[in-house]
């Protein structure tokens, strides 16, 4: 004897799959069909985030190598006092400001131009800066904790984004089935309405 268990079940499996049998037309196949791909997305949304985010510390893990390669730390000297950049209540408005500096490159050559620092800095401190092997200044390579951010921001998107396109699709292609319904109801019942007509006459 099925349980209730197993009754529901197979209620929630037809209502799923929108039923069986010869009144189950071509578009209810269609929309069973994006449904599949509807739930496919979700389960594989999992899979296809891990491997976005493997993916993006591989590729992030070589740009640091290369710029890790390409720069190197230095010492900066101040040559003339910072800004405070204050606001009326005494708060500094900026987390850093320029300011003329001094600095060797990893060829003895000797550079000046601006520096950002923090605000208040005073001539004659020296503040740490990355260069390239111009004597430019640069950024800092990528760190792992950046890396580490930026994969797992790639991997959430991914883990969302799929399951959401899929659903967006699966919007639109019932809108449209919809319509098509509609107008298949509506030349059907005008089919009929013209046959009683012709039977009256």
């Amino acid at each position: 004897m099925a349980t209730p268990t197993h009754h529901r079940f197979r209620r929630a499996v037809r209502g799923f799959t929108l039923g069986s049998g010869p009144l189950k037309r071509g578009s209810d196949r269609v929309q069973m069909v994006a449904r599949l791909v509807v739930l496919l997305a979700v389960v594989a949304a999992p899979g296809f985030a891990v491997a976005a985010a493997t993916a993006t510390t591989a590729e992030l893990e070589s740009v640091a190598a290369a710029e890790a390669a390409e720069r190197l730390p230095a010492r900066a000297l101040v040559l003339e006092d910072a800004p405070a950049r204050a606001d009326s209540a005494g708060y500094d408005t900026a987390s850093t400001v320029p300011a003329l500096g001094q600095w060797t490159s990893r060829d003895g050559a000797v550079h000046q131009g601006p520096l950002r620092v923090a605000p208040g800095t005073r001539a004659g401190t020296t503040v740490p800066v990355w260069a390239d092997r111009h004597g430019n200044l640069t950024r800092a390579p990528l760190t792992r904790q950046s890396i580490e951010g930026s994969a797992m921001a790639t991997g959430a998107v991914v883990l969302g984004g799929v399951p959401l396109a899929a659903w967006i699709l699966y919007f639109f292609l019932c809108f449209g089935l919809d319509a098509r319904r509609d107008r298949g109801w509506e030349e059907d019942w005008a089919a009929v309405d013209r046959e009683r007509g012709t039977s009256l006459q």
